[in-house]
């Protein structure tokens, strides 16, 4: 009887463990997305880069209308 118990007490310490990566995982995800929106604000904010970044963009979408 002591074997049937043990998988099940070895899978409840599995599924916590794999719990807690899963949060863990989230909160970094989540950390990094906060860095982008952070990042993308502060390019926002910056107009010299802005009108680069839209003549790149205007040049892109030339290019793939010529597909």
């Amino acid at each position: 009887m002591a074997k049937n118990k043990l998988p099940i007490a070895k899978a409840s310490v599995e599924t916590t463990e794999t719990k807690a990566a899963e949060d863990r995982e989230m909160k970094y995800r989540s950390e990094d997305a906060l860095r982008d929106i952070e990042r993308a604000e502060a390019h926002k904010r910056d107009k010299v880069l802005m009108k680069s970044v839209k003549q790149l963009a205007k040049s892109k979408i030339k290019c793939l209308s010529k597909l």
